[in-house]
């Protein structure tokens, strides 16, 4: 799988705008800092932000995120108050990536926190801790212990999105075009 479609299958739902983020890893051959540098361009027309931090030798961690959506999230009291138990003294939009890419370096344990900026609601990220990744009542594109149906819905919805931007982009689409293919989409449903 290319660079490119590597990124199209892992971050359609962030830049067709029905997510606030995803995060992906390559490895360190298959990272293409040329490529990242269009694709980041890209992004940031459509107000996206595309951060790339290598988290071992190996690895390279990607992280595409809307910025006002996940600055919004940030400034929820509940995930506040979660992330200030994890650690977390500044939760600026800034402060928690870099804080996130370095518990990532460490590699002491996987820091779950980043599911509430990837849009998971954060008493499934509590939860998943908590449980140690068991008994969910629902696994998709998350781990979900509450709202199992809207789980579901976004799933399903993620899912038809990584569909549609995957062969859009086999028949040659670029990515602000796919973008406003999908928007149109959405609009004239």
């Amino acid at each position: 799988m290319s660079f490119d479609q590597i990124i199209i299958n892992s971050c359609s739902p962030t830049f067709c705008n029905i997510k606030p983020a995803n995060i992906f890893f390559v490895k360190k051959e298959n990272f293409l800092q040329s490529e990242f540098e269009v694709w980041k361009e890209a992004f940031r027309k459509e107000g996206l932000e595309a951060i790339a931090s290598q988290i071992s030798e190996s690895s390279t961690a990607i992280l595409i995120l809307n910025i006002c959506w996940v600055k919004d999230i940030l400034s929820d009291l509940q995930v506040l108050t979660y992330l200030s138990k994890k650690g977390y003294k500044n939760i600026s939009l800034q402060s928690f990536i870099g804080e996130l890419f370095i518990r990532m370096k460490k590699q002491e344990s996987f820091p779950h926190e980043v599911g509430v900026i990837l849009g998971y609601p954060v008493e499934d990220v509590i939860e998943f801790e908590r449980q140690a990744g068991h008994n969910c009542k629902y696994c998709g594109c998350w781990k979900s212990y509450s709202d199992v149906e809207n789980a579901k819905k976004c799933h399903c919805r993620f899912s038809e999105c990584r569909k549609l931007c995957r062969k859009w982009y086999e028949e040659g689409f670029s990515i602000n075009q796919i973008i406003t293919k999908y928007q149109s989409l959405k609009k004239a449903a």
